[in-house]
């Protein structure tokens, strides 16, 4: 086992049928998202007649057949199981995302948008306390109406325990620096909690690759992250909120020397466009407030080598298909060709000053 602890940044719920029956207001029943299966065999939520994950090709719940899925896991309904399964990998905490719920942002109706988020956070809230100091939840928010984003968000922390506050890469038309996020990012830094931008949770190539979801998932998440780094550095929100903290999630971290070294190039030569920073775009990432969660890619070395492993946390993404259970941790920790210095910085040091446990 490890010498130090393992804290799992973005670990995922599936969220069962029943929750809405139990944990959704009577009259939202008729219109409450549903589980179907379509003729491929893959599982997916429908709400407000839109399918999550969208497109026909293998969404986030591969069926069978597709490979030997974690995705099925128990432990991704039941917190008991979930604990038996942190306990196989040697993870001490997980810090953990919806499945379906990534995606009730998007919601056309704000009343039922505001009360799935609210079931669901609700629900997630009665799942962690199976043991509140190892599980630890994230909110979904109806971002969409930030005044309702911003309240529910508020009692998600200081009534629920939750330990960072969940935002897509993209809200509609609105990019991470639009002036409309402000308020929440105010509020995170008054909570001081971290913003944890999960890849997936917007679909910028969907139209593309209605039938290719692979494809779709190779390219999508990490520019998903890619366009959030961009727009936060860029748009000026580390300049505006000086104490914010924010993560990156589920895209790997194989892109960021070559996006920062892009974004330093161009500030160098084109800083006339850079009206909103004081400093080329590299200093802000240098400054430590900006995380990238890693599932321990083969390129780790090598990143680790050109920027440090100061801004990387370690993340498991189970139950998901492409997660590596029971193998997560050791995948990291067995590798030779990482220091250990370097593994506890990205599993304990990294993550305790992401989410302000240090």
């Amino acid at each position: 086992m490890a010498d130090h602890l393992v804290i799992d940044v973005d670990g995922h719920v599936f969220e069962p049928d029943e929750l809405w029956e139990q944990y959704l207001p009577a009259r939202f029943h008729e219109r409450r998202p549903r589980l179907i299966t379509d003729e491929r065999g893959t599982t997916r939520y429908v709400i407000e007649g839109r399918a999550i994950p969208p497109g026909t090709g293998v969404g986030a719940w591969a069926p069978e057949g597709i490979r030997e899925s974690t995705t099925h896991r128990e432990g991704g309904v039941d917190s008991g199981l979930r604990l038996t399964d942190m306990d196989t990998e040697g993870i001490d905490i997980a810090v953990l995302y919806g499945a379906m719920s990534l995606g009730l942002y998007a919601g056309s109706d704000q009343d039922l948008t505001v009360a799935c988020c609210r079931a669901y956070n609700n629900w997630l809230a009665d799942w962690c306390s199976a043991d509140p100091k190892r599980l630890r939840g994230t909110p979904a928010l109806p971002l969409k109406w930030m005044d309702e984003a911003v309240a529910e968000a508020e009692r998600c922390v200081t009534e629920l325990g939750f330990v960072s506050l969940t935002v897509p890469c993209a809200v509609g038309d609105r990019n991470p620096d639009h002036p409309d996020n402000d308020p929440l990012y105010d509020l995170a830094e008054q909570l001081d909690v971290p913003l944890g931008f999960h890849a997936g949770g917007c679909r910028f190539a969907n139209s593309r690759f209605t039938d290719a979801y692979a494809q779709l998932h190779v390219i999508e998440f990490p520019f998903n992250l890619m366009f959030a780094a961009t727009t936060l550095i860029c748009g000026g929100v580390f300049e505006r909120f000086q104490r914010l903290r924010v993560a990156l999630l589920e895209g790997g971290v194989g892109w960021v020397p070559h996006t920062m070294e892009r974004l330093d190039e161009h500030y160098e030569y084109r800083a006339h466009e850079f009206d909103a920073i004081t400093r080329p775009p590299g200093e802000y990432l240098a400054e430590g407030r900006l995380f990238v969660s890693t599932e321990g890619e083969a390129g780790l070395p090598q990143v680790i080598e050109q920027i440090g492993c100061d801004i990387i946390v370690w993340a498991s993404d189970y139950p998901h298909w492409d997660s590596d259970f029971p193998n997560s941790v050791t995948g990291v920790t067995d590798r030779s060709e990482l220091a250990d210095h370097h593994k506890q910085t990205i599993f304990e040091t990294n993550p305790k000053r992401l989410f302000g446990w240090d």
